[in-house]
């Protein structure tokens, strides 16, 4: 028995560091950029008549985020993103439109499976502006969006990371028309957490 009770407190000597480092590696500050692969949606009404445009572009993204450790496993992450550049959204006739000026501020409730991989959920407030070739934006803001991730620690600092958001922007009224933003968004990210 007192071999048990010794090897038990030996076991949870070693053990104990090693749950706690789960959560422990992932908290602080960090800071990421990513490439954005979107498929930006835009629709607008004009009495009962639906218009649609969409496209697939790319763009680099920079990412702010701090984690704080909730117990040996669980994080809470508070962070914002801002886009690099404009993703194309459809051409209306021979007149492109693109989303630009685009952030988020989100949190992020996460999972330390072990000591390098990591699991989360995002929920985002957005912001951001489609804009016609001619230079004329409608600047949506109070957007919800809602995601999935998950990040691997190379080393003590630096990780990759790979992200898929679905972004439904507030809808807006132009003269007479409504208008209707949404894109989903996968991003692969490499950052640094100091």
């Amino acid at each position: 028995m007192k071999k048990l009770i010794i090897a038990t407190a030996i076991l949870t000597a070693f053990i104990a560091p090693q749950v706690y480092a789960q959560s422990g590696n992932f908290k602080g500050f960090s800071v990421g950029l990513g490439v954005n692969l979107a498929n930006t949606h835009v629709d607008v009404t004009t009495g009962t008549t639906t218009r649609s445009v969409s496209d697939s572009d790319s763009n680099l993204a920079l990412q702010v985020q701090y984690n704080t450790a909730l117990s040996e496993a669980f994080l809470l992450g508070f962070g914002a993103t801002a886009n690099l550049g404009d993703l194309k959204s459809g051409k209306f006739g021979n007149n492109q439109t693109n989303l630009n000026d685009a952030y988020s501020l989100y949190l992020a409730p996460s999972y330390a499976f072990n000591n390098t991989w990591l699991g989360y959920a995002k929920l985002a407030y957005l912001n951001a502006t489609v804009k016609n070739g001619s230079g004329v934006g409608i600047k949506f803001d109070n957007g919800l969006g809602y995601g999935i991730g998950a990040q691997m620690l190379f080393d003590k600092n630096w990780f990759g990371q790979v992200e898929y958001m679905s972004n439904d922007y507030s809808e807006k009224t132009l003269t007479s028309d409504k208008v209707k933003l949404k894109n989903d968004v996968f991003t692969l990210s490499a950052g640094y957490k100091f």
